[in-house]
């Protein structure tokens, strides 16, 4: 047959009470408040055995030393109680007590056992008080020492003044009793109270951040089970907080998302803690929206796992707004590397691909040829119809450069009504017939006839080329100046042409 549910078992019982007395005890401010009548109570005890006794005033000097001692236990303990040291007030005081009591019972010499009693509450108001730890030594040390009452009769070892002295005070040891259970009883009550209104305000302070959070609160149990959800859960899935109720967190996500789920809560299992992660988040009325989620486990006080807590967080315009911060970022850096008039690249951002290119032809030991390009008679354009016309001329010969670049060739505005062409992996063969296609192209261009076609502006073009071969140590400044040579031999030789820059014999062909 199986076990009721209700039945408490020994091992259980043990374990919960070891774990019990391993949690530390009252509040330091609690205990400041029950050290005055912990006190006063002990001290009226103590006066009134003393004169019960009359250990004091008796010629007996073991009597007299005890109630000395117990007189100086009361000043050392107000003491330290003065000095703002009450837990070290209260241990001593407990362990005084009970050092006494302990001597009453002694003193019986196992006859009644009246004192045994009081010395028990007294475990038990350390329990309170102190700590389970020290009241669990206490304890231990009680039983012990009630063996040995009665096993080894320690009353023969007291001094004669003390023996007997408990059988004299058993009136005593009835009020002692009644203190201290009214004493425990009170501290009871007491922290009962205490217990309840910290988890009444702790309720209340978590039950105020869980409603008005701005975040998707989400508490799922170990089988991933809807326990509750705050009202901004309910707003974001779009679902009621009834209708979650109970239901498996994957029946509210598609297939593909229960998967990703899935593998986040092993991870937290195994790891223990996760980062926040970003997911998209499909709502009931299916828009979707992106949300950042932070995950983690409520374990109780032994580390054992409670249900899991799912922080939700919509980032849907946060990350739009990235996006067009990245796209924003996009342009600026394109626009910073383009020249405004043409649209190709500017002089350093040409720079750049070229020293690039270079390096890589280096590398890789593959030619490449760099081209520049020169608008013939465009002072004369200028000085003729304006600078407006002239721009006009200079953004043609732009867009006619774009038209005849291949696909891996780089274009930018030199300067003026200068061009830079990268031409990549280009012998000097395939570099006159980009450059030649390119002066045709120019010359057959319809708006360039339209415009100033009697001012003759024409291209001339001066190509330099690197070959990447190991013996070749032509610099990028080599190949810019040998380009801008054969140039210069283009534009003395009629214009409208194109010049190769040999490299071998530096002469031009």
């Amino acid at each position: 047959m199986g076990k009721g549910p209700g039945i408490v078992h020994s091992p259980n019982l043990l374990r919960r009470a070891i774990e019990f007395n391993q949690i530390d005890g009252i509040s330091a401010e609690l205990r400041e408040r029950l050290f005055l009548r912990a006190f006063g109570g002990v001290a009226v005890l103590i006066v009134l055995g003393l004169l019960l006794s009359g250990a004091l005033t008796s010629g007996d000097l073991a009597g007299q030393i005890a109630g000395i001692t117990c007189i100086a236990l009361l000043i050392v303990v107000w003491a330290l109680y003065a000095l703002r040291r009450t837990y070290a007030a209260l241990f001593l005081m407990v362990w005084g007590v009970w050092l006494i009591v302990t001597t009453m019972i002694i003193s019986e010499g196992a006859s009644t056992g009246i004192w045994m009693l009081p010395q028990f509450l007294i475990v038990v108001f350390a329990r309170f008080v102190l700590t389970g730890r020290v009241a669990t030594v206490l304890g231990v040390l009680t039983a012990l020492m009630d063996l040995a009452v009665y096993q080894f009769q320690l009353y023969r070892f007291l001094p004669n003044g003390l023996g007997g002295m408990a059988l004299q005070n058993e009136g005593l040891a009835i009020a002692s009793s009644l203190f201290f259970v009214l004493l425990i009883f009170h501290l009871t009550d007491i922290v009962l109270r205490e217990t309840v209104r910290q988890n009444q305000l702790s309720e209340g302070r978590y039950r105020s951040l869980f409603n008005n959070i701005t975040d998707a609160v989400l508490l799922i149990d170990k089988n991933y089970s809807f326990l509750e959800v705050n009202q901004q859960a309910e707003e974001l899935l779009g679902v009621s907080k009834e209708t979650l109720a109970g239901r498996s967190l994957f029946e509210v996500t598609s297939q593909e998302e229960s998967k990703i789920l899935q593998g986040q809560f092993d991870r937290l299992e195994s790891e223990g803690s996760l980062e926040p992660f970003e997911r998209p988040l499909a709502r009931a009325d299916g828009s979707r929206r992106v949300v950042e989620t932070t995950l983690s486990m409520v374990t109780d006080e032994k580390g054992a796992p409670r249900f899991y807590q799912a922080v939700i967080r919509d980032i849907t315009e946060r990350k739009r707004l990235e996006d067009d911060l990245r796209l924003s970022l996009g342009e600026m850096e394109s626009l910073a590397m383009q020249d405004a008039l043409t649209g190709l690249l500017n002089r350093r951002a040409i720079m750049e691909h070229a020293e690039a290119e270079w390096h890589r032809s280096r590398r890789e030991h593959r030619p490449m040829c760099i081209m520049l390009v020169d608008l013939d008679n465009f002072k004369n354009v200028n000085d003729t119809v304006g600078h407006l016309e002239g721009d006009k001329v200079i953004r043609q010969a732009a867009q006619v450069i774009q038209s005849c670049l291949r696909r891996y060739d780089w274009a930018g505005r030199w300067g003026g009504d200068e061009f830079l062409l990268i031409l990549p992996g280009t012998s000097l063969s395939d570099a006159r017939q980009v450059a030649e296609r390119l002066r045709n192209e120019y010359v057959a261009f319809e708006e360039r006839s339209r415009v100033v076609l009697h001012l003759q502006p024409y291209l001339s073009i001066g190509i330099s080329v690197f070959s990447g071969r190991a013996a070749d140590e032509t610099s990028l400044n080599e190949l810019f100046a040998q380009a801008d040579k054969a140039l210069y031999l283009a534009k003395h030789q009629g214009k409208n042409r194109v010049e190769i820059f040999r490299q071998a014999d530096e002469t031009l062909i």
